[in-house]
């Protein structure tokens, strides 16, 4: 469907575009195909989104009188889920997207939003392109404030060993695709702020870099986070070494007391004749009581020694 939006959003054919006029549209691959040669759009564009292997990365590439672009977005509430996938095409005074893939219609919500955003202010389609780019992402900060409180929580938790463990690793792994994908986002803002072949006026390209700037920030916040739970990490780590380490002294400060009951248990076991005290009807007692002043001695030692 395509509106044109210099003082109302009216549709309006294809045959009626004109250069005077802005323009904003979204259709899906297959209306596309029957009209991209009316847009002056190139067929190997075409080609490229029947491609599924190029939507791992977002991308945007400068055509002669055109930028086509490729993007994927991550539902960073929940990155494993299918993503949403959508082509762009910005021309001089067009704005079109393209819906590869929208279960959740949040990209029709974006564009929706973004056009009527656009005719209350009557703005650039250079502006339309920096307000839906942004909207695309808006959610990820409060998304990023968040998770990084739920890792503040989970330091705080008394946590199986392997249950915390697993957690930091999953969360460190989806952190880590969300830094790329900030970084491609980046990449994409990047090369529009060049305005290859002056498609947008020249005080316009400036959106471009305040984009630049705000995913520049979520790929810090997310480096932040990961730094965070690197900090979780090795701080469970201390506290797990310092547990085991109480454990092996406890065990050691246990050997220490009864080896010296050992020594004694097998000095007697040899059964020598020249032994008096085993003849002797206190030998018994005696041993006893001797095992036990053993003990309670090495006790009382090793408690000053704060050993338990």
């Amino acid at each position: 469907m395509i509106y044109q939006v210099d003082h109302q959003k009216e549709i309006v054919n294809i045959h009626d575009i004109q250069e005077e006029h802005r323009y904003i549209a979204m259709m899906d691959l297959e209306e596309l195909k029957s009209c991209y040669q009316e847009f002056g759009i190139d067929e190997a564009a075409i080609q490229r989104l029947e491609d599924p292997s190029l939507f791992h990365q977002n991308m945007i590439i400068p055509a002669y009188h055109y930028y086509f672009g490729l993007v994927h977005l991550i539902n960073a509430r929940d990155i494993f889920v299918k993503k949403d996938s959508l082509a762009l095409f910005i021309f001089k005074n067009i704005f079109l997207v393209v819906v590869i893939d929208d279960e959740d219609h949040h990209i029709n919500q974006v564009f929706q939003s973004s056009s009527d955003y656009v005719l209350q202010k009557e703005v650039s389609i250079t502006r339309l392109v920096y307000y839906f780019l942004s909207d695309l992402l808006a959610a990820d900060y409060q998304y990023l404030e968040e998770l990084q409180n739920e890792i503040e929580e989970l330091e705080t938790q008394e946590e199986d060993s392997m249950h915390f463990t697993n957690q930091l690793r999953q969360l460190n792994k989806e952190l880590l695709l969300l830094q790329n994908y900030y970084e491609n986002f980046m990449t994409i803002g990047e090369d529009l702020e060049m305005n290859h072949h002056h498609i947008f006026e020249d005080d316009d390209s400036r959106y471009f870099e305040i984009f630049t700037r705000r995913i520049e920030r979520l790929s810090k916040n997310v480096e932040m986070l990961r730094e965070i739970l690197n900090q979780a990490h090795s701080a469970h780590q201390s506290r797990e070494d310092y547990k085991l380490n109480k454990t092996m002294q406890f065990f050691t400060v246990v050997t220490t007391i009864f080896m010296p009951l050992t020594l004694i248990a097998g000095w007697y076991g040899m059964n020598f004749e020249n032994m008096p005290e085993l003849k002797s009807i206190y030998g018994y007692p005696a041993v006893i009581v001797l095992s036990c002043i053993v003990v309670i001695g090495l006790i009382v030692l090793f408690k000053k020694k704060k050993f338990l």
